[in-house]
């Protein structure tokens, strides 16, 4: 058996895969907070006008965001984001189980393929490094 070559990857094809990285990374960042920005830009509006003294908070934390607010650490529009981010809700935490067991059965796909491929290419090297196995030379 002749020793594995594996193939070189042109300059050309380099800078295309980099460069499609890169867009990708781009836009998953983007679109992310492009996304992630205008939900909550909507919920800072209407919450922005809301003052100290309105928040659902208690007296001291009041007093608190009335200090952030007096001493320029912070300003209303964020206090308000801060207070309806961390209040209550029920369904803040919704889990859609379907969505959870697709995503773990894909996983679980994907974890397989790995794992063989690897073990593959694992048997691959080994073969290439030492040569046949026993088992091998008896069949």
């Amino acid at each position: 058996m002749t020793s594995y070559e594996p193939p070189e990857q042109s300059t050309r094809g380099q800078l295309i895969d980099a460069a499609t990285v890169l867009v990708l990374i781009f836009a998953t960042l983007f679109v992310t907070t492009y996304f992630v920005q205008d939900t909550s830009a909507a919920a800072s509006d209407a919450a922005a006008n809301r003052p100290v003294a309105a928040m659902p908070v208690n007296d001291t934390e009041r007093a608190q965001y009335q200090q952030l607010i007096a001493s320029g650490t912070t300003d209303l529009a964020t206090v308000n984001a801060a207070v309806d981010a961390t209040k209550n809700n029920q369904d803040k935490y919704e889990i859609d189980v379907l969505a959870l067991l697709g995503t773990a059965a894909l996983l679980a796909v994907y974890l397989g393929f790995v794992y063989r491929t690897s073990f593959k290419e694992y048997r691959e090297v080994i073969e290439e490094r030492f040569g046949p196995s026993d088992r091998e030379d008896r069949s």
